[in-house]
């Protein structure tokens, strides 16, 4: 193999790595930066209402410093939004109505998990989020009017 092949697959070599370590660096960016609460609006079910603020002793700080948990609840739908925003690469976020009816939604992601959307007026919901390898849940809440 020439001196000249060699160099040019150092260099190919090279550029992959930066490459790769610029995307990992621009995700995780991406994730500290979002809006949860625009992330529940920009795709939320029921209408073009908005997500006001966040339910009640919201949001959840994740074990640890590893993320936060956010839910949102719209009085107009009764809608409930969950997301999971990760300081540490894995996110998910679960979010189901405490009955049981309708099933459980789930997400997963890098550095943001969600949004997951489940009508409750009147009923409470359970909330399950992780960060890296620390994960909460916390059942019975956000007992919408």
């Amino acid at each position: 193999m020439t001196l000249r092949r060699k160099r040019a697959r150092r260099t190919w070599a090279g550029a992959a790595v930066v490459a790769a370590a610029v995307l990992v660096m621009s995700s995780a960016t991406a994730a500290q930066g979002a809006d949860p609460m625009a992330l529940c609006n920009a795709s939320k079910p029921g209408g073009g209402l908005e997500y006001t603020r966040d339910a009640d002793g919201w949001p959840k700080p994740l074990p640890n410093g590893q993320g936060s948990v956010y839910l949102y609840y719209d009085h107009q739908t009764g809608y409930n939004c969950a997301v999971t925003i990760s300081n540490n690469g894995y996110a998910d976020v679960g979010l189901r109505r405490s009955d049981g009816a309708g099933g459980a939604q789930w997400r997963t992601g890098t550095g943001t998990a969600g949004p997951v959307y489940v009508q409750a007026q009147g009923v409470c919901v359970d909330v399950s989020g992780a960060a890296g390898d620390r994960s909460a849940t916390w059942l019975g809440t956000n007992c919408g009017a």
